[in-house]
């Protein structure tokens, strides 16, 4: 199946299929739909485990104070529920809370966090990403040469927007779980990409470059590490498939973002990450054969 297919020539179908999914996950976090959590926009949070009645979101509604009947929203997870609200003070808060407990009966535990420690969250997990993005760039270039980074960190950012669109398409709510997520299918990715860039390493020449002998050479790396990458991204979906199907609204968004995530980066390691490498290493040697001509 891999023996004769072109990774490298046919780039323009890999990216075309890449792009089509990035603009509409783009397209899906511009049109707002990506849910933030009330780890990052602030609020407050009320779940209701194991109640006595069940009751449907209307009702429940009907249920809440009017203060804050009209902006809650609620949602059923696994067995019991889940209502978000806008800052509320301690007062407020004991009135939701006699409210749930009345209509629902269980126990109904709170979570309040404010807009500004929302937004301080938001930033430092930014950075973290940011910093994770940039350290692995400085690995790349130390560990094999500079050409290699800008093909990599192309992949990286391919995966993330991937990750992050879905959950806006599907809407799942974005939370701190969301981040260790990302930062996960990160570290999934590069791995792929440094075992087809070391085998790529391994076999160029090291005198001389040749355009079509390098694209010969990467395409023949990449046979030579595809199946095990397929294989073992499959191995990894198996299990993490179970838990999304099977585990707690957390562990399901978990999940979620690990199995876009590795399904993505596998992709972009082969069809994304490769391509990129042998574009750019033929820009930069057509700009170093017309420096000498230009003088």
């Amino acid at each position: 199946m891999f023996s004769k297919l072109d990774f490298v020539g046919r780039w323009k179908l890999w990216f075309a299929i890449s792009g089509v999914l990035v603009v509409a996950g783009v397209a899906a976090i511009l049109l707002g739909n990506l849910n933030f959590g009330i780890e990052f926009e602030g609020g407050t949070k009320f779940t209701v485990s194991s109640p006595e009645r069940e009751l449907g979101e209307g009702e429940v509604r009907e249920a809440l104070p009017e203060f804050v009947a009209g902006e809650a929203v609620i949602q059923t997870i696994g067995n019991g529920y889940e209502i978000r609200t806008p800052v509320l003070d301690a007062v407020e808060r004991a009135q939701v809370s006699e409210a749930l407990s009345g209509a629902l009966g269980g126990e109904v535990s709170q979570t309040s966090v404010s807009p500004t420690f929302g937004g301080q969250v938001r930033d430092q997990a930014l950075q973290a990403v940011a910093a994770a993005l940039i350290v692995i760039v400085a690995f790349i270039s130390v560990r094999f040469e500079f050409a290699f980074a800008p093909a990599a960190m192309v992949a990286l950012l391919h995966d993330i927007l991937i990750t992050v669109g879905f959950y806006a398409i599907v809407g799942r709510e974005v939370s701190l779980v969301t981040v260790v997520a990302v930062l996960t299918v990160l570290g999934y990715s590069l791995y792929d990409t440094i075992i087809i860039f070391d085998r790529v390493r391994e076999n160029t020449p090291s005198v001389g470059y040749n355009r079509r002998r390098f694209d010969e050479t990467v395409n023949a790396s990449i046979r030579q590490v595809v199946r095990r990458s397929i294989y073992t991204s499959i191995c990894s979906l198996i299990p993490i498939t179970a838990l999304l199907i099977f585990g707690e609204t957390t562990l399901a968004d978990f999940a979620f973002a690990l199995l876009v995530g590795i399904g993505a980066g596998t992709y972009s390691s082969i069809f994304i990450a490769s391509p990129v490498l042998s574009l750019y290493k033929a820009w930069r040697a057509g700009k170093l054969h017309q420096a000498p001509r230009s003088a």
